[in-house]
């Protein structure tokens, strides 16, 4: 993961906190609901969890959820909330083969470069379980930039994906697509998909 983005995160997981922790509330939840309901396991890993939002929704659903993120910062949050939480990123996922019954990655994909994002998707595949299912949000676009998002000294790496990209990624690792939906917020199209490994 990007460094830069990294220490923005480290430096306003308050202000981060604040700005996303009414996203489902403010936006249909649809997705994150049908990803619970074909979950057939309990042990969910969400990776970029953040301050642990989403978490959270996993946690009052009975799941047993570790959180993994990039960031001290979001790391000591969801510590703070009780969750089992690990400094990592999708480089090498610290986890044996086979270990998570659902994998939930939301817009965190966003801040791999693209050059590494294949890697990433075979790190996912290889800790999810036979049957389980990768939870994927990200930005609809073309290509990759930096951007001042949280204040002129505070810039984040973003990555873009079409639809094609990831289901070839996705494909690529031996995984089949059960749900995707295009969901416009503002001037922004996100992609939602759920793939299942057989």
């Amino acid at each position: 993961m990007d460094e830069k983005t990294i220490t923005t995160y480290n430096q306003k997981a308050d202000e981060y906190k604040t700005e996303t922790d009414d996203f489902w509330q403010r936006f249909p939840s649809k997705f994150i609901d049908f990803f619970i309901s074909e979950l057939k396991g309990k042990k969910l890993l969400d990776i970029g969890s953040g301050p642990g939002r989403d978490a959270e929704i996993f946690k009052i659903a009975g799941l047993e959820v570790t959180c993994i993120d990039a960031s001290e910062s979001m790391v000591k949050m969801t510590k703070d909330k009780g969750f089992v939480s690990i400094l990592g990123n999708f480089n090498e996922i610290p986890f044996d083969d086979l270990f998570f019954d659902g994998v939930w990655t939301y817009t965190a994909l966003l801040h791999v470069h693209k050059k590494d994002i294949e890697g990433a998707f075979k790190e996912m595949y290889r800790v999810m379980n036979r049957g389980s299912i990768l939870g994927i949000g990200l930005i609809e676009g073309i290509g990759e930039e930096t951007k001042i998002s949280m204040g002129e000294d505070y810039p984040r790496h973003f990555s873009y994906f079409s639809k094609e990209e990831v289901q070839e990624l996705a494909l690529g690792c031996g995984m089949e697509e059960i749900y995707f939906e295009r969901h416009l917020v503002k001037t922004k199209k996100y992609l939602h998909f759920i793939f299942k490994k057989n």
